[in-house]
């Protein structure tokens, strides 16, 4: 099954960075990235670079799925990007994507989530809650 991203009158498949290794690994290395996104089990400040990403991208930054910043990530840049503000959910898109599908702050963002997306997220919220 796939994830899905809704957003305002479009959907696409989007794919998720769940675990600490795979939200470490993000978009690294992806020439042609497709959408990803790095939901967070509680809010927090969060910052993104763009090490080792060689595509630009678009980074939405999310808290209770309503856009709180929207940042172009330069690549291969090492700045930080992202809001002082506390988020929930982060987005990367291909750079211009945002724009094409009309997105600004104050939008809302929802993840169709898969069954199997939704296992391996309680399975994470159990292992942390467990201390493995």
């Amino acid at each position: 099954m796939t994830d899905y991203l809704v957003c305002r009158t479009r959907e696409f498949p989007i794919q998720l960075a769940i675990s600490e290794e795979e939200q470490k690994q993000g978009l690294m290395w992806k020439l042609a990235p497709q959408p990803m996104a790095f939901p967070s089990k509680s809010s927090g400040v969060r910052k993104f670079w763009m090490k080792n990403t060689p595509a630009p991208l678009d980074i939405i930054f999310c808290h209770s799925n309503q856009i709180v910043e929207i940042v172009r990530g330069e690549p291969l840049s090492l700045d930080l990007v992202g809001p002082d503000a506390p988020t929930d959910l982060v987005v990367e898109l291909p750079a211009g994507m945002a724009r094409q599908c009309q997105l600004e702050v104050g939008n809302f963002l929802i993840i169709k989530y898969s069954l199997a997306s939704l296992a391996k997220l309680f399975a994470e919220k159990i292992r942390e809650n467990s201390g493995a």
